[in-house]
């Protein structure tokens, strides 16, 4: 993989989608969200599972990369964003309390999981596979993260719409009764 710096800023890529979701729905992000779409207990268990593998494939790589004097220095930082990046995603669980604190955590969540793929895509080519095979399952993975990545913004909007017209049409049914 060559010395690019801004191969550093990929995990940030979420954290705009997610940015630009909340300056779209910025009305509902001050909403406390219910108990159910909170899902905290949910949202613990999945990032404890994924923070475990963040944190033991920084470890496996970092001792890997002594021994064998390979270069996994990008393996080595998406995965520490991973790991980091789960560890505040699980402490924002405790005490999201506001809609946009939820986007937050799924923003971290998402850059965890891309900062996960990163470093696969970074290992791949770091070994002496055959330029197409490496090419061809990079493109595959951030195809998949992608398409799910983008799928859930989606989802999420088409769900702050149906919120937003819901409250919207509760309000105008409320001052027609009171005319």
């Amino acid at each position: 993989m060559c010395t690019n710096i801004y191969f550093y800023f990929v995990p940030l890529l979420p954290l705009v989608s997610r940015t630009l979701l909340c300056l779209e729905h910025r009305t509902q992000m001050m909403e406390i969200p219910s108990e159910d779409e909170q899902d905290r207990e949910a949202h613990r268990s999945h990032i404890l599972a994924l923070a475990g593998f963040s944190f033991t494939g920084l470890l496996a790589l970092a001792v890997l990369d002594a021994t064998l004097r390979q270069d996994f220095r990008y393996a080595v930082y998406y995965l520490l964003v991973s790991f980091l990046c789960y560890l505040s995603a699980l402490n924002l669980q405790g005490y999201k309390s506001k809609r946009w604190h939820d986007q937050f955590a799924t923003a971290l969540m998402d850059a965890a999981s891309l900062s996960l793929i990163m470093s696969i895509i970074s290992i791949l080519n770091v070994q002496t596979f055959k330029a197409s095979f490496a090419i061809g399952l990079t493109v595959l993975a951030l195809l998949v993260w992608g398409a799910d990545h983008f799928a859930r913004i989606r989802i999420q909007s088409n769900f702050l719409k149906m919120k937003k017209e819901a409250n919207e049409n509760g309000r105008k049914k409320e001052q027609q009764g009171q005319t």
